[in-house]
């Protein structure tokens, strides 16, 4: 049985859960600038730079097909490993770090479909809670990683 530490955050009165041995780290937006690019699909917000490096910054409430999710003073975006790069997701705040089993992880329901199930890894069952947990590898497919890039170098 294996022990998986999870960064938890909230996004639209939800508990997400992503494993933290992806996070590449939580910063507050408001320290950054993002920078819009023309042309890109709606649930990419913009760049930021991060330490003389370009980072996506997207945001999942457009990417789930829910409600946008606005900055506010609480928000944050939580920075992940995705492929050879780094992106960031913002989130209205993070909540938690948690300790999960394996046991503690049940594999999404077959209904799910709507809610873009292949983006799960699970849900995460912890006391009287229940965390949606991100596969962060799948949040952004091949075809749209390489969409935004050819985009960014036409520019």
């Amino acid at each position: 049985m294996a022990n998986i530490q999870f960064v938890v955050f909230e996004l639209n009165g939800e508990e997400y859960g992503i494993d933290a041995l992806s996070v590449n780290g939580i910063l507050r937006h408001q320290k950054f600038q993002i920078h819009k690019v023309p042309g890109l699909p709606d649930f990419i917000e913009g760049m930021i730079d991060l330490r003389g490096q370009i980072n996506y910054i997207f945001n999942l409430g457009v990417k789930f097909g829910s409600t946008k999710t606005l900055l506010t003073e609480e928000s944050k975006f939580v920075m992940f490993n995705i492929r050879d790069a780094i992106a960031g997701c913002i989130v209205d705040e993070v909540t938690d770090i948690v300790m999960l089993t394996d046991e503690d992880i049940q594999v999404p329901p077959v209904f799910m479909s709507n809610l873009n199930a292949k983006y799960l890894k699970g849900i995460g069952r912890m006391e009287n809670r229940m965390i949606i947990i991100l596969n962060p590898e799948l949040i952004l497919s091949t075809e749209e990683y390489e969409m935004v890039e050819k985009r960014i170098e036409a520019q």
